[in-house]
């Protein structure tokens, strides 16, 4: 089992929050476009404060395997500063989502495009889902901090690989710092990685729907496929689905 530390980012404080600013900075524009400049500018300075908070409790997980878990926590406690703030302006969780999911698009851009080919052949690589596999038949399951990951060779056409998330560290770390209404929004972070990465995932509950497990499978030139078992979180995809299919046709008019 590969420990969990916290107080890890104290000393890494300043590396984080100019992370942070720099995704403020990219969704500045949509931010004062939709709130104004004054809403747009509060909001910046709240929700740094409340993530500067968060750090020292931001869990860190020890082992070369655990690298991509100790990224998506970092994601989850800027995402859940923002919410923090958002909140205190009284907006909804599902207001929250749409710019939390406009900041991971963004972000995700500025991955260079071979660099996410490269990512995405790594994914479905031979070794990778021989390793998966060997995983599977072993009934292996991963132990890593506040995460139990249980591994699946894929069945026919279906998918690929798949991982079932037994115990889930983000949504724990949500949960234990105020985030019961928007931990299951935090979920949807897969729906633009999935789409910019070529993930092909498949997933149909979470923890954070009240399933007791989270699904994933994965699909090799897949389009993506995430639905959710609590209503509005739902709402909220379908709206994500809705809103771009129109920006897509606008750019393509």
């Amino acid at each position: 089992m590969q420990s969990q530390v916290c107080g890890y980012y104290s000393s890494r404080k300043e590396k984080l929050l100019k992370d942070f600013d720099w995704t403020l900075s990219l969704i500045r524009d949509w931010l004062a476009a939709r709130y104004g400049e004054e809403f747009t500018s509060a909001l910046q300075r709240e929700a740094r404060q409340e993530f500067e908070k968060l750090i020292p409790e931001i869990p860190y997980i020890k082992g070369l395997r655990a690298r991509p878990l100790n990224t998506f926590l970092l994601a989850t406690a800027q995402e859940l500063a923002a919410y923090k703030a958002m909140k205190t302006h009284g907006k909804p969780p599902a207001e929250t989502w749409a710019l939390c999911h406009q900041a991971i698009r963004l972000r995700v851009a500025k991955i260079p495009e071979w660099k996410r080919w490269l990512l995405r052949r790594l994914m479905f690589s031979n070794l990778v889902k021989k390793i998966m596999a060997r995983r599977a038949r072993q009934q292996q399951r991963g132990h890593f901090g506040d995460f139990e990951i249980e591994y699946l060779i894929g069945e026919g056409d279906d998918f690929d690989f798949g991982v079932n998330y037994l115990r889930c560290g983000n949504h724990r770390f949500a949960m234990k710092h105020g985030g019961e209404a928007f931990a299951p929004y935090i979920c949807l972070s897969d729906i633009a990685l999935s789409d910019a990465l070529g993930w092909g995932l498949i997933r149909t509950q979470t923890i954070a729907d009240g399933c007791q497990y989270c699904d994933f499978r994965f699909k090799k030139g897949a389009a993506t496929q995430i639905s959710s078992k609590t209503p509005e979180v739902q709402e909220t995809i379908d709206k994500i689905r809705r809103d771009e299919a129109e920006q897509g046709a606008v750019g393509h008019g």
